[in-house]
């Protein structure tokens, strides 16, 4: 009797480790919330705007101000072609010229879903007048947040 109450309990603990097999919850990754996100340059404080739709950003505006140490002063407002996030990440480029001034960016992101998301803003400028060329070039962080 002992021996059948034996295999009994042991088969009763073989089965629960077998049941239990498989049923571990693995932790949900939270989504990246949609919507209206804000950031700021940690260079100059200046804003970073865009907007979160499914799987893109849309809407990107970021203010830049070219100070005028190596070119004259400037402020170029930037808005890129939207874009996709993948793996919480997301890249953007774009370039243009206005006269004398030629000017480039670039600025990624990466996501800590649900609401914030920090990168780096890169920019390079060059200004050319009869003869004379000036060129300057800045990068910094950047972070922002649902709001």
């Amino acid at each position: 009797m002992r021996k059948q109450i034996l295999s009994g309990l042991i088969s009763i603990l073989l089965l629960t480790l077998v049941a239990s097999c498989g049923n571990s919850a693995s932790p949900i990754v939270p989504a990246i919330q949609e919507g209206a996100w804000t950031g700021t340059l940690s260079l100059s404080g200046e804003p970073v705007t865009f907007t979160v739709d499914g799987d893109g950003v849309s809407n990107f505006q970021v203010t830049f101000i070219y100070w005028g140490y190596n070119l004259p002063a400037d402020t170029v407002i930037w808005t890129p072609d939207d874009c996709t996030i993948s793996d919480n990440e997301f890249q953007m480029v774009d370039t243009l010229s206005n006269g004398y001034y030629s000017y480039s960016m670039s600025i990624d992101g990466t996501f800590d879903p649900p609401s914030d998301v920090s990168g780096m803003f890169g920019t390079a400028g060059s200004y050319d007048s009869l003869g004379t060329h000036y060129s300057t070039s800045d990068s910094c962080s950047w972070s922002g947040n649902h709001e």
